[in-house]
């Protein structure tokens, strides 16, 4: 029998390949919270250039939106 405190059976490497793959099916449905070490090996970033609010502006054209930004499902603000 296995000891439980011994280490995991596959490698860390094979770990990141197989989460890394289930992410974008997962993430079809919506929003997925993940590992931020899983995160940056997949090459994720924070958005730092604009803000949520400044890229919705941009979208509209100088019309003055009919929502708010933090209205919107899957946004930042959830």
């Amino acid at each position: 029998m296995r000891d439980p405190e011994s280490k995991s059976a596959i490698g860390e490497g094979v770990y990141m390949r197989l989460a890394a793959a289930a992410i974008p099916e997962l993430a079809a449905d919506g929003p997925v919270p993940v590992d931020p070490d899983l995160a940056d090996a997949m090459g994720a970033f924070e958005e730092t250039a604009l803000t949520e609010e400044d890229a919705l502006d941009s979208l509209m054209d100088g019309e003055e939106p009919e929502f708010e930004a933090g209205d919107i499902e899957g946004g930042a603000h959830e």
